[in-house]
């Protein structure tokens, strides 16, 4: 189903409507953090956290990897759903589900039935795909709002995110471990209503009856067969992965290297996360179009990999002034490469082509995290040369979009 005729009576209430469901998306991912550690780390033993009797940070393990699944899984389906079936009824029902996964995980924390919490987290991640549903959406608004501001903003949201969850999950938590979670639940419901309010009707082309066989066909993963998509496939994961070799290992670094404390590195991720936002929401969304999106990409990884190779080498206060600076490129190849994508390939669906990065993503998370912790037993600036590696084979694998596909 092609979206780029949609018309919005309000394209900016559409605009920040899915900046907060996206936001609200992506702090329910880290909402967790600082609520299950001392569930199972600082509390006497029972059913919850020694669940058949196996390790509780082994537990703790599985019940943080159930929601990145969830949205794995999710991100592959919602998307290019919301293609056929359109974006509002897949987004409405994606967010009814999450209300239910929140309100089962805060129900299951206080039962102490550790199976149904992660169940209800993988239930949650599933829903919390929807945030290519929302990436699809900001895509659609162009015309009628540029593209690179719809991108810019919504990854902006993305951003704040992760500063958002930790903070309403340590915030609340000593009003009970499943507060949080029916927060977040209450949260939703606002969105549910704006989505329904300036989210257009769409009439579906096909019939619901079709629903497994479009699942099947249509979902994002069928892209990855695609010859005209090689080189963004592959520049994506492997971006993706020095990315997240930045994002996961850093901390470590920083208590390695510079003795830090759990304290200190919260106060240096804010910073990170503040300099982020700011250049998407604001510098990007007002001068992000006056430069040809694919090179500009191009560049900002390089950027990003030079200064993340530079990084372990130094020490004190300008090693912490640099770690900050590395966050400038990356809302820039971020919002640039999502705005090629959208231009050139919307012909597959903005729905599947959004699915599709994110999978990307995921996959790419998963990967560094075990690649770059077995690399880290040698030391943390390792894994970080390692990113820097992959941010820089990244650009060159966009060299070859450019060159295949000139713009």
């Amino acid at each position: 189903m092609s979206q780029s005729k949609v018309q919005f009576k309000h394209p900016y209430a559409v605009l920040w409507t899915i900046c907060l469901i996206a936001l609200l998306s992506v702090a329910g991912v880290s909402l967790p953090y600082p609520v299950l550690a001392p569930l199972f780390a600082a509390t006497e033993p029972n059913a919850f956290n020694h669940w058949l009797g196996l390790d509780p940070t082994l537990l703790l393990g599985i019940a943080l990897a159930a929601n990145p699944a969830g949205i794995l899984l999710g991100s592959a389906v919602l998307g290019a759903l919301s293609d056929q079936y359109g974006r509002k009824p897949v987004l409405a029902i994606a967010l009814l589900l999450a209300v239910v996964g929140y309100l089962l995980s805060a129900l299951a924390i206080a039962d102490q039935q550790y199976l149904w919490f992660v169940l209800a987290r993988f239930l949650t991640g599933l829903c919390e795909g929807s945030v290519s549903i929302c990436r699809a959406l900001a895509a659609d608004l162009h015309p009628q709002i540029d593209r690179n501001k719809t991108i810019a903003w919504m990854n902006s949201a993305l951003y704040g995110a992760w500063l958002l969850g930790p903070l309403l999950g340590g915030m609340t938590m000593h009003l009970g471990a499943h507060v949080p979670f029916a927060l977040a639940a209450i949260a939703i419901l606002p969105c549910l209503v704006l989505v329904q309010l300036f989210l257009p009707k769409e009439k579906p082309p096909t019939s619901v009856l079709r629903l497994w066989q479009n699942i099947a066909t249509h979902n994002s993963l069928q892209l990855l067969r695609q010859p005209e998509l090689k080189w963004v496939i592959w520049a994506q994961f492997i971006y993706t992965l020095g990315l997240n070799a930045f994002y996961e290992f850093y901390p470590l670094w920083l208590v390695e290297s510079q003795q830090f404390s759990g304290y200190e590195i919260g106060l240096i991720t804010a910073a990170l996360c503040l300099v982020m936002t700011f250049v998407s929401a604001v510098l990007m969304a007002k001068f992000g179009s006056r430069v040809a999106p694919l090179p500009a990409a191009m560049i900002a990884a390089l950027v990003f990999s030079w200064l993340l190779a530079i990084l372990p080498w130094l020490d004190g206060m300008p090693a912490w002034g640099w770690l900050v600076l590395c966050g400038l490129p990356i809302p820039m190849v971020s919002a640039w490469f999502q705005v090629y994508c959208t231009a050139n390939f919307a012909h597959f669906g903005n729905g599947r082509v959004m699915g599709l990065l994110t999978v990307l993503m995921c996959a790419g998370n998963l990967v560094i995290a075990l690649v770059g912790a077995f690399i880290a037993l040698a030391g943390a600036q390792y894994t970080l040369w390692l990113g820097a590696a992959c941010a820089a084979l990244a650009a060159l694998l966009l060299r070859q979009e450019r060159i295949h596909h000139p713009q």
